[in-house]
């Protein structure tokens, strides 16, 4: 079958018209924007256990002198119940004036040295102990947490976030779908956030009590599910049929 050149330019001349019609649609498609969000429970791997060093004396070298034979202490007596010494972190430590406020006066008495203590144990079994031979060594308990260990957080994090992606994606069909649209590629991913918080299991209110509190609350200790959230943000482009409808229909 013979083709005029009439022909031959009549297509050139249609490809061209549809290549451009394509590159000004993609120019010019409209973005729909969605935020996914999910919830995970986890189930706590670790316990987290913050201690609190604290010694007074009229000097401030006689009170780093007492806070140092209590730590001293307390390390050793971790030790010996198993604990890693790389699970027991020393952290704010700290000298500063005390004062006694008295007849409209306030008088320094002392000084006091303080630090924090934080202890991690992956075998529950073991806080009971943590916290008695703590007490007994002359520490205090602040807290009791449950805690996600880095390689649980890592685990969740990929499931929380492929949980968010998806739910992006569906708030973005039903508001293309809204609009009489389909929807097209993704464009971009604005941003991805992760986040858990620790359970706070026990916290000491007043110091008075508090060691007899902190032995009960190890003893019944209970793990509890913890929440895991993740948000993406996501862009994307909305499908253009009206081209291909507009030249690929007869026109009168």
């Amino acid at each position: 079958m013979k083709i005029d050149n009439r022909t031959i330019v009549i297509g050139l001349i249609i490809a061209v018209i549809i290549v451009a019609g394509l590159i000004y649609i993609s120019s010019t498609s409209a973005i729909v924007s969605a935020q996914g969000n999910s919830v995970l429970k986890a189930n706590p791997d670790k316990v987290s256990i913050n201690l609190v060093i604290e010694a007074k004396n009229k000097t401030a070298q006689g009170a780093k002198d007492r806070h140092d034979k209590i730590l001293d202490e307390t390390v050793l007596q971790l030790l010996k119940i198993g604990i890693d010494r790389k699970d027991i972190k020393t952290i704010n430590f700290n000298i500063y004036p005390e004062y006694n406020w008295e007849n409209g006066k306030n008088e320094q008495i002392g000084y006091i040295a303080r630090q924090d203590i934080i202890v991690e144990t992956k075998n529950f079994d073991l806080v009971a102990s943590i916290i008695d031979v703590s007490i007994d060594a002359g520490a205090l308990v602040s807290y009791i947490n449950f805690e996600l260990s880095e390689e649980k957080q890592s685990e969740y994090k990929t499931q929380a976030l492929e949980e968010a992606g998806k739910d992006a994606r569906k708030k973005a069909e039903a508001t293309a779908s809204g609009l009489d649209k389909k929807l097209g590629k993704l464009v971009s991913v604005q941003s991805e956030e992760f986040n858990y918080i620790p359970y706070r299991y026990f916290e000491a209110t007043v110091a008075e009590g508090s060691a007899a509190q902190a032995k009960q609350a190890a003893i019944n200790l209970a793990p509890r599910d913890i929440d895991v959230t993740a948000t993406i943000r996501v862009e994307y482009k909305l499908r253009n049929f009206w081209f291909f409808v507009y030249f690929l229909t007869p026109q009168n």
